[in-house]
C-alpha cells in the first residue's frame, strides 16, 4: 500500500479527511488511536479519539437522512459518483493487499521450509568422514553414472492381470537398490580402475504431491522424505567416496517442485526440494576431501575429457532426437551426449558424429521401476542405471547395464 495514501490531500478539508480515514480504516489498517494522531496532525488540535469517532459515528448516521430530505437529485448523482470512484479506488487498493498477502504468504512458506532444513541440518547424526586419499587413475578415461527417478517417500505394489507383483517400492527398497548398485559400481571400478565418478542425480529424488492421488501411496510428508534422502545420500556418497572421487551433481525434476500456493505446475520453477536436499548433502559432507556436491538448478552442462554432456530431467523432452539440436542451436553449444530420466524407461540412441565422438541420448531407467504412470505410458522398465565409460577423443566407448 502507498504510504501517501494516509496523509491529507491539499485539497482535502478536516473534516473530509476524517471521512475517508473513518470509511477505509479496516482496508489502510488502522486504528482510532493511530486515525486520532494524524488528525490531531493536521488539525493542530489534541482531541481523544473518542472525540474523533464520536464525530465520524454522527456523520455515519446522519448522511443517508439527510441525503434523502434535502439533496437534490444533481447532489444525489455527483455523490453517487464520488462514491463510486472511492469504491473504485477501494477494490484498487484491496487488490494491491491481496497481491501483496500473497507474496508474504509464499515467502513465509518458502521460509519455513528453510527452517526445516537447517533444523535438520543442525539434528542430523553426525557422519563418519573416511580419511582415505585416493588418487585419480591417469589412463584418460572417467566414470559416468547417471541415476534417476528415485521417488522416496512413496510406497506401492503394483500388480499385473493375474494378480502377479509387478514392482514393489518403498523407502526401504529404495535404500536397498541404491546400495545394490553401489556394490555394483565398485566391482567394476575394481576390474577397470578408473577411481572417479561423474555421477548426476537427473531428478525426482522424492516424489512429491503433483495430483491429490498421491496421497494414497505416500508413506512420509514431501519435508520428511526430502530430508530422509538426503540423509541417505549423503551416508550412500560417503561409502562411494571410500572407493573412488566423487562428482555429484543435482538436477531439478517435476515431482520435486514445490507447489506452494495453487498446486499449479511451473508457477514457482526455481522453488524446488532438490536445492534443499542438495543443501543438506553438501553441509553433511563438507569435509570429504573425496566428493564435490554441485545444484546444477534444471541443466547439468560438463565436459567429460572432451565429451559435452547435457543432463536435464526429461519431463519437457518431446522427442531426445530434437532436444539435442534445439539446446545445441539455442545456446550455440555442442552436445555430444544428452542425459534424460523421467520415463522411467530405458532407451539410446545416436543420432550422428562428432569427428570420432557420436552424438547420442540416454534415456536413463529409473530407479523406482515400473509405476501406475509409466504403466499408463507404456514405457516400462525394470529398475536400473548404467554405469558409462569416457574416454577421451573417443566419448562413450563402454556401458555397464546394472539391474535392480
Amino acid at each position: 500500500m502507498t504510504p501517501n495514501i494516509l496523509f491529507r490531500e491539499t485539497s482535502e478539508g478536516i473534516n473530509d479527511y476524517l471521512v475517508r480515514l473513518g470509511d477505509n480504516q479496516e482496508l489502510y489498517g488502522l486504528n482510532w488511536i493511530q486515525i486520532a494522531d494524524l488528525l490531531n496532525k493536521e488539525s493542530g488540535e489534541e482531541f481523544s479519539e473518542s472525540r474523533w469517532r464520536k464525530d465520524y459515528a454522527s456523520y455515519s448516521k446522519w448522511k443517508p437522512i439527510i441525503l434523502e430530505k434535502y439533496a437534490t437529485n444533481e447532489v444525489v448523482d455527483e455523490i453517487r459518483d464520488a462514491t463510486l470512484e472511492s469504491k473504485k479506488e477501494r477494490i484498487k487498493l484491496q487488490t494491491e493487499k491481496i497481491e501483496y498477502n500473497k507474496m508474504i504468504r509464499e515467502q513465509c512458506r518458502a521460509d519455513l521450509l528453510d527452517e526445516k532444513i537447517i533444523e535438520a541440518v543442525n539434528n542430523r547424526p553426525t557422519i563418519h568422514i573416511p580419511d582415505i586419499h585416493i588418487k585419480k587413475n591417469n589412463a584418460k578415461r572417467d566414470f559416468l553414472l547417471p541415476i534417476a527417478d528415485m521417488h522416496d517417500g512413496v510406497s506401492f505394489k503394483l500388480f499385473g492381470w493375474e494378480g502377479e507383483l509387478l514392482n514393489e517400492y518403498s523407502p526401504e527398497i529404495l535404500e536397498k537398490r541404491m546400495w545394490k548398485l553401489l556394490e555394483e559400481f565398485v566391482s567394476i571400478n575394481d576390474e577397470q580402475r578408473i577411481n572417479h565418478v561423474t555421477l548426476p542425480n537427473l531428478g525426482d529424488s522424492i516424489d512429491g504431491i503433483l495430483r491429490m492421488s498421491q496421497l494414497m501411496s505416500l508413506k512420509m510428508g514431501v519435508t520428511d522424505s526430502a530430508i530422509h534422502f538426503a540423509e541417505f545420500m549423503s551416508q550412500w556418497l560417503n561409502e562411494l567416496s571410500k572407493y573412488c572421487l566423487v562428482d555429484y551433481y543435482s538436477i531439478f525434476g517435476n515431482h520435486d517442485q514445490l507447489r506452494l500456493l495453487s498446486g499449479k505446475r511451473d508457477e514457482f520453477p526455481h522453488e524446488n526440494a532438490q536445492k534443499w536436499i542438495t543443501k543438506l548433502i553438501s553441509a553433511n559432507l563438507k569435509d570429504n576431501k573425496n566428493v564435490s556436491v554441485t545444484n546444477c538448478n534444471e541443466f547439468m552442462y560438463l565436459d567429460i575429457l572432451g565429451t559435452k554432456v547435457l543432463g536435464v530431467h526429461g519431463e519437457n523432452e518431446k522427442n531426445l532426437e530434437n532436444s539435442i539440436k534445439d539446446y545445441s542451436l539455442t545456446y550455440s553449444k555442442p552436445i555430444h551426449l544428452l542425459l534424460s530420466g523421467h520415463l522411467h524407461h530405458s532407451h539410446e540412441k545416436t543420432i550422428g558424429m562428432n569427428g570420432s565422438r557420436d552424438i547420442e541420448y540416454v534415456q536413463s531407467p529409473s530407479i523406482i521401476g515400473i509405476d501406475d504412470y509409466s504403466l499408463k505410458l507404456k514405457k516400462t522398465s525394470n529398475a536400473g542405471a548404467k554405469v558409462m565409460i569416457l574416454e577421451e577423443e573417443k566419448g562413450r566407448t563402454l556401458t555397464y547395464n546394472i539391474r535392480l
